[in-house]
């Protein structure tokens, strides 16, 4: 019998999250590409939708499917509606603000986990996670720097890591009732569905403001194929090992703060498309951001 190492069982979890948050890094890198010639709400539209097929095949594979038998329904439904949400609005960033900005704005979903799992799936705030979280709202505010305003790109981040922070603590609930992939399945069928009513508005509303502005479907090349292709693939591993992350912890936040790695993975990235590093301010802000979620890991 295969023994495993008693050290890489006990952080099973965060061994999950760092995979997952490299995947993430390159999906970062592949939709910056995408963006130049497609919407950002269609490349969550196509991650989606070939993702389904992809998340079907392995359930296919696995031989079975919890999905109508976990009995929270609501739950799973909530999670894939709000984690799609949370994608689109990082999608739009990365498009709009730059790859390393994007995943700074989107890094404050585990602030936002913590709290929702605080209040909705009692899980006890101490002291010290009521001042990660306030530290966390700092480090949004050095790292968007507002100056007569926010930007939209701001405000899409904020709304972002708020939709991404309410999936991550369903997802820590979800997996007392479901498989992972049946997690992955809700996430995978409402982005489609909800990408596809935004596209067909951008359609019919040529001249929408706001995040509708400039929304239009853009039938991919074949180089784009190759990469939509690799962004489905990605993006479902990315949510089965976030998925598994979660499952093999007990704690939310601590696997939430070890997501903050996907930052490094996506300057690093980002240096390859030519985008220039963040300001001292912006890095700063960076920093308390992830010191807040480290914090938070603190919470026994």
């Amino acid at each position: 019998m295969r023994e495993f190492n008693p050290f890489l069982l006990r952080h099973l979890g965060i061994y999950y999250m760092l995979i997952a948050s490299f995947y993430n890094a390159c999906l970062g890198f592949l939709a910056k590409i995408l963006s130049q010639n497609l919407h950002s709400f269609e490349i969550v539209f196509w991650r989606n939708l070939i993702g389904l097929f992809i998340v079907l095949w392995a359930i296919k594979k696995a031989g079975e499917c919890d999905f109508l038998r976990g009995g929270h329904m609501c739950l799973l439904l909530f999670r894939g509606f709000i984690g799609v949400c949370g994608m689109a609005a990082f999608f739009y960033n990365i498009a709009n603000a730059g790859l390393s900005m994007a995943f700074a704005f989107y890094k404050t979903a585990p602030i936002f986990t913590a709290l929702i799992a605080g209040f909705f799936f009692a899980q006890k705030l101490r002291a010290l996670s009521w001042f990660a979280i306030l530290l966390g709202f700092v480090g949004f505010l050095l790292t968007a720097q507002p100056s007569g305003g926010f930007a939209l790109t701001d405000i899409v981040g904020i709304i972002g890591g708020l939709c991404s922070g309410a999936a991550l603590a369903s997802v820590h609930e979800l997996r007392k009732y479901y498989k992972a992939n049946s997690i992955v399945l809700s996430y995978m069928i409402a982005g489609a569905l909800l990408m596809a009513v935004l596209l067909i508005l951008g359609e019919l509303y040529p001249k929408g403001s706001g995040l509708l502005k400039g929304v239009k479907f853009s039938f991919p090349n074949a180089y784009e194929w190759l990469l939509l292709g690799l962004v489905a693939l990605g993006g479902y591993y990315f949510q089965l090992y976030l998925t598994k992350a979660f499952a093999a912890s007990k704690k939310a936040g601590i696997i939430a703060s070890i997501s903050y790695s996907d930052v490094i993975f996506a300057m690093i990235f980002g240096l390859f498309l030519g985008e220039a590093l963040p300001n001292f301010i912006a890095l700063c802000g960076i920093f308390v951001i992830a010191l807040s979620g480290v914090l938070l890991a603190k919470q026994k």
